[in-house]
């Protein structure tokens, strides 16, 4: 801990919800870390399962540990409970279901104070639940990189965003609250949150485990509660256009990606024209953006290909050819 001037108090929030199975392997991953001045703030959402009765064993056995008792409002309401209490100078998120690297504060915080950062983000390892194979590693080249808050952005709109394996100034989050109800919650609030950064440090050192579980509202077939990101894309991209249009083709790229994953979404079900109203839509924006979508250079190829496919084809017509195409390298 040598690079550490000071020793200030780092909250870290968990919103816990039917994670009985997982909760105790989150939980002594927070608190064995080796940077021990933590305020571990445990939000039991109404859990229905043994869950809360496990928080209060904790919180006995642990005097860093509050323990918040609500009714299920969902995880940005969990979080937005933690983060109304939290004392700390810095302000860390845990889902219940993931863990911990043993050092991942003690890094995140080395690298905040010794870049005089607003704002650390962590590499995470995503972790298959069934048998704890790892799927995926963020794949950084430098050890960390430091980003201003345009650079952030850009960052952002190409790799997507999420509230865990970041260490955050509690200025940064003050007053800005997760929006209740909604999935893809972190979309919502992140152009808020870089606005008030000066300075970004993302590092390649692997912080976070990020447990993939079949059930995950991520992983299911299409709702029309997903098309949240789409319309958090779309906010997104006004935002950028009167804020910062120099990079609006960033913003641009994330927005098309959304029209195209959704229509995608909605070809793989059996009776997709239950969804009418929703494919006109994502149809007419694909069709009103064509000329932005060929030429965006963010967009990968096989994008670009789909969205011909499907303008000048059909939805039907992709469907047909996707598992034809999903062996093609570009």
């Amino acid at each position: 801990m040598d690079k550490l001037a000071i020793n200030p108090l780092i909250s870290i929030i968990v919103p816990i919800y039917k994670v009985e199975s997982y909760l105790q392997k989150c939980v002594d991953s927070i608190i064995n870390q080796t940077y021990e001045n933590l305020e571990i703030i445990l939000v039991n959402d109404g859990s229905p399962d043994n869950c809360g009765a496990i928080c209060d064993e904790y919180a006995k056995s642990d005097n860093r540990i509050k323990v918040i008792h609500k009714e299920n409002g969902g995880l940005s309401d969990a979080r937005n409970a933690g983060l109304k209490i939290a004392t700390g100078e810095w302000i860390s998120f845990v889902d219940s279901d993931d863990w911990l690297e043993t050092d991942a504060i003690e890094q995140m915080l080395n690298l905040g104070i010794d870049k005089d950062a607003d704002l650390i983000i962590g590499g995470t390892r995503k972790i298959n639940d069934n048998d704890n194979s790892i799927i995926w590693v963020d794949a950084i080249v430098k050890d960390y990189e430091i980003m201003n808050k345009e650079q952030a952005i850009c960052d952002f709109f190409v790799n997507g965003c999420a509230s865990w394996a970041r260490l955050y100034k509690k200025d940064i989050h003050k007053n800005i609250f997760f929006p209740v109800g909604e999935i893809n919650e972190d979309e919502a609030i992140v152009l808020k949150l870089l606005e008030k950064c000066s300075k970004i440090v993302k590092t390649s050192k692997i912080v976070y485990n990020y447990r993939l579980r079949p059930e995950s509202i991520t992983t299911t077939s299409f709702h029309p509660k997903k098309l949240i990101w789409y319309y958090h894309c779309k906010a997104n991209l006004s935002f950028i256009e009167k804020n910062h249009p120099t990079i609006i083709d960033y913003a641009e790229r994330r927005y098309f990606s959304s029209i195209l994953f959704f229509l995608i979404m909605i070809s793989r079900e059996k009776d997709q024209y239950q969804y009418s109203d929703i494919l006109f839509e994502l149809l007419v924006e694909l069709k009103t953006n064509f000329k932005k979508i060929l030429k965006n250079k963010h967009l990968t190829k096989k994008d670009k290909l789909f969205a011909f496919i499907i303008k000048f084809f059909s939805l039907k017509c992709y469907s047909l050819l996707e598992k034809a195409f999903s062996n093609v390298k570009y």
